[in-house]
């Protein structure tokens, strides 16, 4: 054993084993490697190319929208995927050729994922965005951008709105100060008719305690009363001396005892004590009549000292009722101050200086509250003071009835003089409103006419579409109302794929019912439309696709400069849809008919237009409304003007003409279209969300493409294999410090492979 370690037989061999060895080991992995890392990239590249090839099997019907979706169904996708990646793998080329790999599919293990769909509004929206990235931006700006900017309607448009506001916030102050200013000469008035009823009754009242005082002198009750007492009981000693006197005559003249000249002397005698009693009688009855004229001079007295505070209480709760509402009108008079100092004089628009309304808004001046107040106050002052005297005086002595009709007669005099000095004053400012609320009302019949009149121009549906076969087309979209999921129509569903809120309708209301109200909110859109078009943003571009993919009420009808009806340059014909002439107007508002939804548009192009005219009108004011000082009035009959021109503007709208902008506040001729305003009112309701569910759900109603199955994003996934030529065990070695990229199972090496592509 020794010998054989020892020996050195071979050496070279061994030697040469030791170094060839790892070599060829060496050698062996790193072709196994080679072919892996080949291998890996042609399924990578495979499975890239499967899931280019599914994608590429889009739906034609929503190509024609500008929008893509997947157009087989999962079992086609996966057998397309599976054709394609298999197709690509080296190792299903001819049998029996050298191959350097022969990367094999696992076919159990292919499958295609679907992750987004059409249905998604970010994805929709991004598809929009891709098909509008060009036409939108010129179409928009050639139609409208431009337009409007050359045109230079914003400043008109600006000074027409501020207008509005202005006259509306002067108006509501306006109105807040003449309340308030009748409720106080309401309450002024009748503080004078009760001064002056007060008055006449007081002054007969203190002319009867005077005269019952002359007549009472200075007795007392007491003292009558007692005198009284002293004469009854002179009258029952008279009597009793005449009854016995009459007794003594009738004795001594049945005795005899008595001459004749006795007899007369007593006869005589009871004749001075009859007479003397009848004068006693005289005397009571007197005093009698004297403690009755006590007795009435104490109860008026009495009764007048609880009524002139009683009345003094009115007084003042009068002077309580005009004070709050006099310093109500002082607050609203200095806020119109105020309001009109800060409105420019000048306007800078137009030959007339319409501005000028706003000086001529009629102001009270401090020295007017001021007067109101103090006389007011006077009144209430002086009639504490009568009431003083009268709870002072016990006694109407001449001096005290001079002083109590001389404190009666003051306030009367303050009271009749603010009243002759307030009275004019009063009727010159309501005669001013009565000319001007009788000229807003001949304003506002003249509008109101005008929209009456417009509200039987909007027209039917029945023009272009079936009542009955929208009614059905409408229960698709909108939902029966029910509760069952089938009944919750098309734009719900869309707008629960997107965890949105569901709200028929948008929310947007424009009516024609009252003349002022509609009046104002036309102007407001103008406001609303500078602001809108300051900027293009992604909305647009979702605006432009609903006006170039969907029908709308002139459709059709509208000519190019040769005369001839013009025609969509897209691959969708709009005017083939299930919903004739509608579409936009649907998108736009999203009622549950036709006819609320063309009513709509009708009433909301009819007060832009509304708007535009009264802005005309507002250039070019009349002289004589300027004067009255009232804005809203000035205002009114700009509208009521407007509203003739803009009746017949829509007129021709309706028929897919186009009307000019305006004669007056452009600088350049601008002549819109039904469609251009529709563009316009998308611009300025811009709500993608709820914009995009109503298209989704058109789309599904037109082509009966359900979105939800329409998908734009997926994932393919596979799985390979290539042999090993050498030492799968070492290259398992390998297997776990990823170097590899693969999975050793065997003599073979497997990948997994992902891949995804969107639209």
């Amino acid at each position: 054993m020794k010998r054989f370690i020892r020996s050195e037989s071979g050496a070279v061999s061994v030697y040469l084993i030791l170094i060839i060895v790892p070599i060829f080991l060496f050698q062996a992995v790193l072709i196994d490697f080679a072919r892996i890392k080949l291998a890996e990239k042609e399924s990578d590249s495979a499975v890239k190319a499967a899931a280019r090839s599914v994608m590429s099997a889009y739906d034609q019907e929503l190509h024609k929208m500008g929008l893509y979706g997947l157009g087989i169904s999962q079992n086609e996708s996966e057998t397309l995927f599976r054709e394609v990646f298999t197709a690509n793998l080296s190792g299903q080329t001819a049998a029996g050729a050298f191959h350097y790999i022969d990367t094999r599919p696992v076919n159990e293990s292919i499958r295609v994922t679907p992750v987004y769909s059409l249905a998604s509004h970010t994805v929709f929206e991004k598809q929009v965005l891709e098909d509008m990235k060009i036409k939108a931006p010129i179409e928009y700006t050639l139609e409208i951008t431009d337009k409007f900017r050359k045109s230079g309607t914003t400043p008109p448009f600006q000074f027409g709105t501020q207008f509005s506001k202005n006259a509306a916030e002067l108006e509501r102050l306006i109105n807040q100060r003449e309340e308030a200013l009748d409720e106080a000469w309401e309450s002024a008035e009748n503080l004078h008719a009760q001064t002056q009823q007060y008055y006449t009754y007081y002054l007969a009242r203190i002319t009867e305690l005077d005269q019952l005082a002359a007549q009472i002198g200075l007795h007392t009750v007491d003292e009558v009363k007692s005198e009284m007492s002293s004469i009854r009981s002179q009258m029952e000693s008279i009597r009793e001396s005449i009854s016995n006197m009459d007794m003594s005559i009738a004795a001594l003249s049945q005795a005899g005892s008595v001459s004749a000249a006795g007899i007369q002397n007593m006869l005589q005698a009871k004749s001075r004590l009859a007479e003397q009693a009848q004068m006693l009688n005289q005397k009571l009855n007197e005093l009698d009549v004297l403690l009755q004229l006590i007795m009435k001079y104490a109860a008026l007295l009495a009764a007048t000292k609880l009524e002139v505070p009683a009345d003094g209480q009115v007084i003042v709760q009068l002077q309580q009722n005009i004070e709050p509402a006099l310093r109500l009108a002082k607050q609203r008079n200095d806020e119109l101050r105020t309001k009109i100092d800060g409105i420019p004089r000048n306007a800078g628009i137009g030959n007339e200086n319409v501005n000028e309304v706003f000086q001529n808004v009629s102001m009270m001046g401090d020295d007017y509250f001021y007067k109101y107040q103090t006389s007011i106050a006077s009144i209430t002052a002086l009639f504490s003071a009568f009431q003083e005297v009268m709870d002072s005086i016990y006694l109407f002595t001449p001096d005290q009835t001079n002083r109590a009709n001389s404190a009666n007669q003051s306030y009367n005099t303050e009271a009749v003089g603010f009243y002759g000095t307030q009275s004019l004053l009063e009727k010159t400012r309501m005669d001013r409103n009565n000319v001007i609320s009788t000229n807003k009302q001949e304003q506002k019949t003249k509008i109101q006419a005008v929209l009456d009149q417009a509200k039987q121009a909007m027209g039917t549906c029945t023009v272009f579409s079936s009542s009955n076969g929208d009614n059905a087309m409408y229960e698709r979209l909108q939902g029966s109302g029910n509760s069952s999921a089938d009944a919750k129509g098309l734009y719900r569903k869309y707008r629960e794929a997107n965890a949105q809120e569901t709200t028929i309708g948008s929310e947007i209301a424009y009516d024609l019912e009252k003349s002022e109200p509609v009046s104002l909110k036309a102007m407001g859109m103008l406001e609303a439309f500078n602001l809108a078009a300051d900027s293009l943003r992604d909305e647009l571009y979702v605006n432009e696709f609903a006006l170039t993919k969907f029908n709308y009420r002139t459709y059709g009808l509208e000519l190019d400069p040769n005369g001839n009806p013009k025609k969509s340059s897209e691959l969708v014909d709009p005017g083939a849809h299930a919903l004739k002439n509608q579409e936009v107007e649907y998108l736009l508002y999203g009622f549950s008919s036709c006819g609320a939804n063309i009513s709509s548009a009708y009433a909301e192009m009819f007060s832009f237009r509304l708007a535009i005219r009264t802005v005309e009108a507002l250039l070019d004011p009349k002289k004589e409304l300027l004067n009255v000082g009232s804005p809203l009035l000035v205002l009114l009959a700009a509208a009521a003007e407007g509203a003739l021109l803009a009746i017949q503007d829509m007129s021709k709208l309706i028929k897919g003409e186009a009307v000019e902008l305006s004669a007056k506040i452009t600088t350049s001729v601008l002549r819109l279209t039904y469609k251009d305003y529709l563009r316009v009112f998308l611009m300025m309701h811009s709500n993608n969300t709820k914009l995009m569910a109503r298209m989704q759900a058109l789309i599904e109603l037109n082509n009966s493409k359900d979105l939800v199955q329409e998908t734009t994003y997926l994932q393919g996934y596979a799985v390979s294999e290539v042999r090993l030529w050498f030492i799968p065990q070492l290259m398992k070695l390998l297997d776990g410090s990823g170097l590899l990229g693969c999975n050793v199972q065997g003599n073979y090496c497997r990948f997994s492979q992902t891949a995804a592509i969107a639209y």
